[in-house]
């Protein structure tokens, strides 16, 4: 009798295949098949189904789809054990019947189960074996005609072929795994263009759940290409499309897997590059989501250490135990070596280094059961940081050897990055050859500087800084210290401060929801050219350009260049040409250009030399204890409002005697800070410089840690104490008052990798002066910052004048009619711009809406809330950001720009340092004065208008011939005042944050 599947309708034509002759399973009932026709059963085997009437057939057919369906169940819960089991009985079932469907569906999903558990060895064998009798049955398929059974193991070799594309991803071998997935594509594209019917419904990804699973496969490959940025960005993307199906019932239960395996792949991205809090995020969302399961204590493994960076170590380790018994419980081999990894690594942390290596060694060998060479290779790495830890450095180096050797066989960049800082820092820490370590560190701080700027969002960049390359680079900063390596530092610090404008958007564009699209532009005059009105994403459609090719003198390259070719190769790395740009500005003949630039690196680094002298290097590091005494001594004095305090009683701390509100005291603070942060041969080359009688130029580019600095102000020491002083022992270093403002100019330099494009044509000054912003009080917050002023204040008869002289933009019959404006919008600033105009002066409120990056700096216009912007609004306000200037079409300035308000000049601050400072100089601006603090309002001091002195000297010194020299010609007079009467009107909180930042000199028009 013939039961089971339908007969094919002829006999087969040939003899029965060689590969066929050793099976005894050909997909169906062969050997009743071959009866069927009249053949010689003989060679088909006698099989179990042969015997089996159509009832008992059904019965048992209906048997293993329900234990499949368990075993699914039972897998998704993560019960490893029980899916184990019910696939056994699954395949018992199959193999009565002689349906090699249900056997593949069953081994396949076992593949996908040992996978899960961390049972590699037996995840590749079981998939392997799938993809074998894949090929097997197909010959029996085509023998007997049988091809209805061809597309139901097709889902079988999909399921096993991602558990090979996994496998491959995790061992390095990318080629592979990327024509794994293509062929899944390729196939998943001849089902659906097949005829209706053809194949089944299950086959067809009608809802593309399938294809965002490969995607999630696609995102693993990059990472192990060495693109986690890219990576993440393509799992942002993921999570948002599964979002959108989890609603839909035929595909919710796959839906929430890949959920699930998005989101923990993504964390693990997430802790790479430093994104500690999102990375928490996702965790706690899964272990929420998934309490009482396995993946719940997997997550809770990854928290714990969380605990214990928050000082519950106890607590910790006891979460860590308690996962581990759970995930034991349910056969995940592979989270429970993970488990006692994470165990190890908080003991180790905590000096229990005999406990760290048990728990390191009994996770390796769980890992050596299961064939996770990508275990291994961490557990080489632990055990080499607890050989290091004990001082046995010939085991920490055969250690550490043999996880770079296996890093750099998987080709996962990486985990060679990783590896490589593992052996340099037992090297530095061993004092081995420093040339040898140089050989290694070198490469892999350049490369994980470089990386940074593959990530999309602004946060991602600044986490890998602060978290991959900052330790990194501060290791090999102490390395080129000892080597004495001052040319290599200064080149370092010179291409850490070269940071490059945002880009990356095709299409200028606010349309934040989707894909930015294309634009008709109307005229000008209709309004900002913007897309429609969207709300502030966590990723905006930017990137940070990186550095480009350096030059460091006329008659000099950049030493840096052979090591940069040598990280490029050895990591990978995509080097695209570009053009060099030169780290010097042109000098003013007879006048000494002195260049200065910090970088934050653990301690703050300073190189510094002349445009006379491009090729002598000075480099100085600068103990992080000195600048954390110089910033704290600053910000109590500043009057920026620290957290929690009002901005009325930061301006009273400001001007009290102890601050910048008595001369003794604000003396104090110009010494210490001179005192930590310039070093003795700088002041001794200055002074030498001001004596031939011609003033020299002071050029600075601060690093984050120094950005509110007002270097004019700082007093110039006659001589170093040999010993630490104390507050009150200072005064012994200083003979005299002398400040950098008697000796020299100062201006801020900008970092030389800013695209510029050239400005607009000269025509009339814009005033943007103290515009009314919407929804806000003129004594608010975001209120009046000129306060009153009437046709009799200087700063109205400045205006009048101006007005006197030519036409200014927008038009206006006098001076009055230009401060306090309810249409200084974006609409009217871009109309503005779009015409010839010589110089813009923006006065009112400047801030940093959200975020740690420059992006969200951002300029206070009288723009309602109905504006389009890429910040949340404030009431009926939105904020003017540098992203919304960057991707709109108003990108060019006038060659002069003022920006007064507070803390202006903050770009410096951050990590990412472009904001409306340097995005007015990208956009054309050769000159930007602007503040490094919050400026008090002249309401500080009733009776006087020091708010207005300083618009009317900005003004001034931008018409004029040499604003820099000019505005610090002025600084010096309001210093000289302050010296002969230190009365709070007269207070350098009200002038000393004013600052230039001078691109004028650099000889930087191109656009990137």
């Amino acid at each position: 009798m013939l039961v089971g599947m339908p007969p094919p309708r002829n006999p087969p034509d040939r003899p029965l295949p060689p590969e066929l002759s050793a099976t005894s399973s050909h997909g169906y009932n062969c050997r009743c098949v071959a009866r069927h026709f009249g053949l010689d059963p003989a060679p088909y085997g006698e099989l179990p189904a042969c015997s089996l009437s159509e009832r008992q057939y059904r019965k048992l057919l209906v048997d293993a789809v329900k234990l499949q369906d368990k075993a699914k169940r039972l897998a998704a819960a993560r019960d490893v054990a029980g899916a184990h089991r019910t696939y056994g009985r699954m395949r018992e079932i199959a193999q009565r019947l002689d349906r090699t469907d249900l056997e593949l569906a069953a081994v396949s999903d076992l593949a996908t189960v040992c996978y899960s558990a961390g049972d590699l060895r037996n995840a590749r064998q079981c998939a392997e074996a799938v993809l074998h009798a894949f090929k097997i049955s197909t010959i029996g398929i085509v023998h007997f005609g049988q091809y209805a059974e061809l597309r139901m193991i097709e889902g079988s070799r999909e399921v096993a072929e991602r558990v090979l594309i996994s496998l491959s991803t995790e061992e390095g071998e990318v080629t592979k795994a990327r024509e794994l997935i293509a062929d899944q594509r390729r196939r998943a594209a001849f089902r659906k263009a097949a005829e209706p019917g053809q194949f089944p419904p299950e086959l067809l990804d009608t809802h593309c759940a399938d294809e965002l699973e490969l995607r999630i496969l696609d995102a693993r490959v990059s990472i192990a290409a060495g693109d986690p940025a890219g990576a993440r960005d393509a799992l942002d993307e993921i999570l948002t499309a599964l979002d959108a199906l989890a609603d839909v019932d035929a595909v919710r239960e796959q839906v929430a897997s890949l959920q699930a395996m998005a989101r923990a792949e993504r964390a693990r991205v997430r802790q790479t590059g430093g994104e500690d809090a999102d990375a928490r995020a996702d965790l706690l969302r899964l272990s929420a989501q998934h309490e009482g399961r396995p993946l719940a204590a997997k997550a809770g493994i990854d928290l714990a250490a969380d605990r214990a960076l928050g000082g519950d170590f106890p607590g910790a380790v006891e979460a860590i135990v308690a996962a581990r018994d759970e995930l034991a419980t349910a056969g995940l081999t592979g989270d429970v070596a993970e488990a006692s990894h994470a165990l190890g690594g908080l003991l180790l942390m905590a000096g229990e280094v005999g406990q760290a290596r048990d728990q390191f060694e009994h996770a390796g060998r769980l890992w050596t059961a299961n064939g996770d060479t990508a275990g291994l290779r961490r557990l080489d790495v632990a055990l080499a940081r607890c050989a290091a830890a004990t001082g046995d450095w010939a085991v920490a180096e055969e250690h550490v050897s043999r996880a770079r050797e296996s890093a750099r066989t998987s080709g996962e960049w990486p985990d060679l990055l990783h590896t490589d800082f593992v052996a340099a820092t037992i090297g530095f820490a061993h004092g081995k050859d420093p040339r040898a370590v140089l050989d290694l560190l070198l490469p892999l701080t350049l490369a994980a500087a470089e990386y940074r700027f593959e990530f999309t969002a602004p946060q991602a960049r600044t986490a890998w800084a602060r978290d991959v390359a900052g330790p990194a680079m501060e290791l090999l900063m102490a390395l080129l210290a000892r080597l004495d390596e001052r040319r290599l530092a200064a080149e370092l610090i010179e291409r850490t401060c070269a940071v490059g404008a945002y880009t990356g958007a095709e299409e200028r564009s606010l349309d934040l929801i989707g894909a930015p699209p294309t634009l008709d532009v109307g005229p000008v005059a209709e309004g900002l050219p913007l897309a429609a009105l969207g709300s502030v994403t966590s990723s905006l459609p930017l990137r940070l350009a990186p550095p480009p090719a350096l030059r460091w003198s006329p008659s000099s390259p950049m030493e840096l260049d052979p090591w940069l070719r040598l990280a490029a190769e050895r990591y990978h790395l995509p080097r695209p040409v570009a053009e060099t740009v030169e780290t010097w500005p042109a000098a003013k003949p007879g006048r000494e250009t002195f260049l200065l630039r910090f970088a934050d690196a653990g301690h703050t680094f300073l190189t510094w030399r002349t445009t006379e002298d491009l090729d002598t290097v000075h480099t100085h590091p600068i103990d992080f204890a000195l600048v954390g005494t110089a910033r704290q001594c600053l910000d109590a004095a500043s009057p920026t409002p620290h957290e929690g305090e009002n901005v009325a009683d930061a301006v009273r701390r400001s001007l009290s005697e102890d601050a910048f509100g008595g001369f003794a005291g604000e003396q104090r603070l110009a010494r210490v800070l001179a005192l930590n942060l310039l070093p003795a041969d700088l002041i001794e080359r200055l002074r030498c410089a001001a004596g031939s009688g011609n003033r020299p130029l002071l050029r600075i580019q601060p690093s984050p840690s120094l950005a509110g600095v007002p270097w004019g102000l700082l007093a110039l020491p006659d001589r170093r104490a040999d010993h630490v002083l104390g507050i009150d022992e200072i005064g012994i270093c200083f003979d005299s008052d002398e400040r950098v403002l008697d000796v020299a100019d100062v201006s801020l330099l900008a970092p030389a990798a800013i695209p510029r494009r050239p400005p607009v044509a000269d025509g009339p000054p814009v005033y943007l002066l103290d515009p009314r912003i919407p929804g806000q009080s003129a004594f608010g917050e975001l209120g009046s910052v000129l306060g009153k002023q009437d046709a009799a204040s200087p700063l109205i008869r400045h205006l009048d004048a101006r007005l006197a002289e030519g036409p200014v933009l927008p038009a206006a019959g006098r001076g009055l009619d230009l401060v306090r404006r309810t249409d200084t919008d974006r609409r009217l600033l871009a109309e503005l711009l779009a015409r010839p105009c010589s110089r813009l002066v923006f006065v009112g409120h400047v801030s940093r809406v959200s975020d740690e990056h420059g992006a969200q700096t951002a300029l206070h216009l009288s723009c309602s809330a109905d504006l389009p912007g890429t910040a949340t609004p404030i009431g009926a306000h939105r904020p003017f950001t540098a992203a919304d200037l960057a991707l709109s079409e108003m990108d060019t300035m006038p060659a002069r720009v003022a920006l007064i308000g507070c803390a202006s000049a903050s770009d410096f601050g951050l990590a990412e340092p472009f904001g409306v400072l340097l995005a007015a100089v990208a956009a054309g601006a050769g000159l930007v004065a602007a503040t490094v603090w919050a400026l008090p309002t002249s309401a500080a001091v009733p009776g006087s208008d020091p708010m207005s002195e300083l618009v009317i000297a900005v003004d001034t010194a931008l018409a004029g011939d040499d604003p820099v020299t000019e505005l610090c010609a002025w600084q010096r007079s309001r210093l000289a005042r302050w010296r002969e009467k230190p009365e709070p009107a007269a207070s350098p909180v009200f002038w000393a944050p004013l600052t230039c930042l001078d691109a004028t000199d650099d000889g930087k028009t191109w656009v990137r």
